[in-house]
């Protein structure tokens, strides 16, 4: 056979669910995230709390990592790092430590009202300005040369971004992980519910490390002890001002009682420091190393900062994501599943070979790195791993853009009898009620979250209940709850990539004024002798509160009970090979708790209910009410 009869042929695949596509244009395996392998050079000289002085007299403390020795020459100036936390400044000692004895100054600064800084905390609303006077303190410093970059994870990488969006004259280059950012469209805010994590974050982190708590070792152990009874205080909601221990830490509360009475479409969430996207025409024009997990709790947030600043900028912006759950890039497990030796990355090198390219010596090429790299999931056998984890797999793949130019979206409909399928469901009139009673909500078992200590866990999960899971009634898999409706795949004749960011296009209507659905993406995978029950790991999930089905930005609208409205649930992003044999399946409800607060179906203002009252939901799936969930299917496997 002559080979463009071979070609012709091979450009005609007919995958096992019945889609035809056609061959991807090959992509060579990417090698792991690059690192930078520098030697020790330099002494290191410390300083602890030293004092900056910024617009409005606060003084904030910095701790000071400076390179010394014999090498360092009467006059030397060096660049840069500079880390603004919440976390406690002391916590970047191994960074300190670790740059500094490659060249680097590095500048580690307690953000307002937190450890050793002045002032009152407020979420992000003093970290643009606040960051900008601490950037250009250093460029006036004689040991500096005026080159200044940005390191952080979370919170800091948040901080990061709101000093980015005052341009700072000297500001050099960003590398922001799994960063607090666009926090009204989720993380935060989360299609309209929030995220019960950030409750747990004040509960926990915020109040027990107030400045008040601090000075005060029985009132710290008073909050510590509170917040080990974060579960008791979700199941309580809603919070109301002096009326929970919060009061004796007021600031938190205060921020806490707003966030939660607070719509995506209020300007909370569009404030410089909570909001890349708002702000894109102010963030400075400077490479920016965007880096998450496909576990994290700020993936979906740090893909829209990388595509609204590549559209934006001239400078470079790079994007890595690899499987890690929040904060874990030097891991290769996330949950019960353990991927490849190489998704575990030197942190510290991987960060230098970056600012080794923009601040200091070149000696990587992180300026030609592809656009994008990513990790994809699912090329293990999905055996036991010796530390008793589900072996996933994956391997790196580089990429010229997001979302990648060779995606073909698909659609899967929902039909009556459980089957996610690709041919539209032809039964004239269909539809599946089943009740969500908020006293008894779906439970959360893993998923993007961070921030979840004592609460919930994340990460990837076989789907059914533990002994510690959260408003868990009993230990049976989700998929046999009445209020989890599930729909799945045939066996898959062939593996199937899904690449990008998955949406859901449902016909619901309610009984109710206002109620939530939400989506779950899941890979079956069939029994072995490890698993004998199979394995059912989620990949991702979302949520969507009815009153802003017409938009984040729009004004709530209450449900008329009864009519048949389109809910558009978008889930976060994520990369993974659907193996043969395994079956795609998507769960839709109406709660995800604790990750999401539960909608009381009542229709009272947000965060501030009386009632709870059970909605009868209805998913409709006829051929009049096509619901579907559409899939960025990459041709050819993404070979």
């Amino acid at each position: 056979m002559d080979s463009k009869r071979v070609i012709q042929l091979r450009a005609r695949i007919v995958l096992g669910f019945g889609i035809v596509t056609s061959l991807a244009a090959p992509r060579a395996l990417a090698q792991a995230p690059q690192v930078t392998n520098k030697a020790a050079t330099y002494d290191v000289a410390i300083e602890h709390d030293k004092a900056v002085v910024v617009r409005d007299g606060t003084k904030l403390a910095v701790d000071l990592y400076r390179p010394a020795g014999a090498l360092v020459k009467q006059g030397s100036r060096f660049p840069t790092l500079l880390t603004r936390t919440p976390y406690n400044k002391r916590g970047a000692e191994r960074e300190g430590w670790y740059y500094a004895q490659r060249g680097y100054v590095v500048v580690a600064n307690d953000v307002r009202g937190r450890y050793a800084s002045e002032g009152s905390w407020r979420m992000m609303a003093d970290d643009p300005a606040d960051g900008y006077d601490v950037v250009e303190w250093i460029a006036a410093q004689p040991w500096s040369n005026g080159k200044i970059g940005t390191f952080g994870t979370s919170y800091p990488g948040g901080t990061q971004h709101a000093l980015a969006e005052l341009r700072p004259p000297h500001l050099t280059t960003l590398i922001p992980i799994d960063a607090l950012a666009n926090c009204g469209v989720s993380g935060m805010r989360h299609g309209g519910a929030f995220e019960l994590r950030f409750m747990n974050w004040i509960f926990q982190t915020g109040a027990p490390n107030s400045r008040a708590a601090l000075a005060n070792p029985a009132l710290r152990d008073a909050l510590i002890e509170n917040g080990r009874r974060i579960r008791e205080h979700v199941d309580s909601l809603p919070l109301r001002a002096g009326l929970s221990p919060l009061k004796v830490a007021p600031e938190y509360e205060a921020w806490l009682v707003e966030a939660l009475r607070s719509g995506p479409e209020a300007p909370l969430w569009h404030a410089r420091g909570m909001s890349v996207v708002d702000h894109v025409d102010k963030y400075a024009d400077v490479p920016v190393l965007h880096v998450t997990g496909w576990y994290d709790s700020w993936t979906r947030q740090t893909v829209l900062s990388y595509q609204a600043l590549s559209r934006a900028k001239k400078s470079p912006q790079r994007l890595v994501i690899g499987p890690w759950v929040h904060g874990s890039q030097e891991s290769n497990v996330a949950g019960e599943v353990e991927f490849s030796r190489d998704a575990a990355i030197n942190l510290l090198a991987f960060r230098l070979r970056w600012y080794d390219r923009w601040m200091g010596e070149t000696t990587g090429v992180a300026g030609d790195d592809p656009p994008v790299l990513i990790y994809v999931m699912g090329s293990g056998d999905d055996r036991k791993s010796p530390a008793g984890r589900l072996l996933h797999g994956g391997r790196w793949r580089a990429e010229r853009e997001w979302p990648l130019a060779r995606t073909r979206p698909t659609a899967f409909y929902l039909h009556s009898d459980g089957r996610l399928a690709r041919e539209p469901q032809t039964e004239p009139a269909f539809a599946t009620t089943y009740t969500y009673d908020p006293a008894h909500p779906v439970p959360t078992i893993g998923g993007n979250i961070s921030s979840n200590q004592g609460l919930i866990t994340n990460g990837g999960y076989d789907q059914r209940a533990r002994e510690d899971t959260h408003a868990a009634q009993n230990r049976l898999p989700l998929a046999e709850r009445r209020d989890v409706l599930v729909f799945r795949t045939e066996p898959l004749e062939n593996e199937v990539e899904v690449t990008g960011t998955v949406e859901a296009r449902l016909f619901v209507s309610s009984d109710a004024p206002d109620t939530d659905f939400t989506v779950k993406l899941i890979e079956e995978i069939p029994p072995n002798p490890d698993y004998p029950l199979g394995f059912a790991l989620n990949l991702g999930d979302s949520i969507l509160r009815m009153r802003y089905r017409e938009g984040l930005d729009h004004q709530a609208r209450p449900l008329t009970p009864g009519e048949i409205v389109e809910a558009v649930v978008t889930l976060y992003p994520t990369s993974n090979v659907f193996k043969k044999g395994s079956r795609i399946r998507v769960d839709v409800s109406s709660s995800n708790y604790p990750r999401f607060d539960r909608n009381p179906n009542t229709g009272e203002a947000l965060g501030d209910f009386r009632r709870m009252q059970p909605a009868q939901n209805t998913l409709h799936h006829d051929a009049g009410h096509l619901s579907r969930v559409i899939f960025p299917i990459i041709p050819g496997g993404g070979n």
